[in-house]
């Protein structure tokens, strides 16, 4: 299957790609020290600056490969994003081989979207695969479908693993992380499947025994979706809501919403 994207978009999406392994990196470091932000500053970097601050400064494709094994995971992963970012497409088979021994489930996810950044199919597959594996915590499954949606590539096929490991979420954080995800779900999901996502969204939604982080990610889930279902239920909310906080929030994604509606690219109206 070909997941083509335009030229300007993939550009775009790589220094998305890019920055969220600063992100993930700085958030890693940040809990093992008690002086966070020269830490964070220190990872929020190019990738040039971040291989060298691990001892990787010669940026060749066969060093760059090499770094494919390095010991720590944020090497191999930047070492990865850095080949993707140069354009190196004779890397496409080591980066394959690499993820094929990868026992790290970030750094997976890492190299799968390096492989797609560099116009090779199997990344996708296997973060596809990982979607569809039921043993995979649920802050993995998000960065899955996370993956997937940056990449622009299918996520309904995460649909039913998501929705049961989503079952079993007890923590108010995690399941508004979830919520946010099933709107990238929606969107290629089927009949049945998007039918559930928008019930278990409006049910958050209105629920007001529900914790407020639940309650205001449905409503952004709902706007992000974008149909005219999502809308009423949102108008609804609004009418019923006694939280004056909760209801200027459900009307700004509500504007939102109308400003940009059906934001599934026609695949869903």
């Amino acid at each position: 299957m070909d997941y083509s994207i335009s030229v300007p978009h993939r550009c775009c999406v790589i220094a998305l790609l890019i920055f969220s392994v600063s992100v993930a990196a700085a958030l890693d470091q940040s809990v093992e020290g008690s002086n966070q932000q020269p830490q964070i500053n220190q990872q929020l970097q190019t990738l040039k600056e971040g291989l060298a601050s691990h001892g990787v400064t010669d940026l060749s494709t066969p060093s760059l490969v090499a770094a494919l094994s390095h010991s720590d995971s944020q090497v191999r992963t930047m070492a990865a994003m850095k080949l993707a970012e140069d354009h190196r497409d004779d890397a496409v088979p080591a980066i394959k081989f690499a993820l094929s021994r990868e026992q790290d489930l970030k750094v997976q996810i890492g190299l799968s979207e390096a492989l797609w950044s560099l116009h090779d199919d199997y990344g996708v597959a296997h973060l596809h695969a990982m979607c569809t594996d039921s043993s995979l915590s649920f802050p993995t499954l998000t960065s899955v479908v996370d993956a997937l949606g940056l990449t622009n590539s299918p996520a309904g096929i995460c649909a039913e693993t998501f929705f049961a490991a989503m079952g079993l979420t007890k923590g108010s954080g995690e399941i508004a992380m979830g919520e946010t995800r099933l709107a990238i779900i929606y969107c290629d999901s089927t009949p049945q499947q998007a039918r559930r996502i928008l019930i278990t969204l409006r049910r958050y939604l209105a629920d007001r025994k529900q914790d407020a982080q639940i309650r205001l990610e449905a409503s952004q889930a709902l706007a992000d979706i974008g149909s005219a279902e999502c809308a009423a239920a949102m108008r609804e909310a609004i009418t019923k809501e006694q939280n004056a906080d909760y209801r200027l929030f459900f009307a700004a994604t509500l504007k939102g919403l109308e400003r940009n509606p059906h934001r599934c690219n026609g695949n869903r109206l």
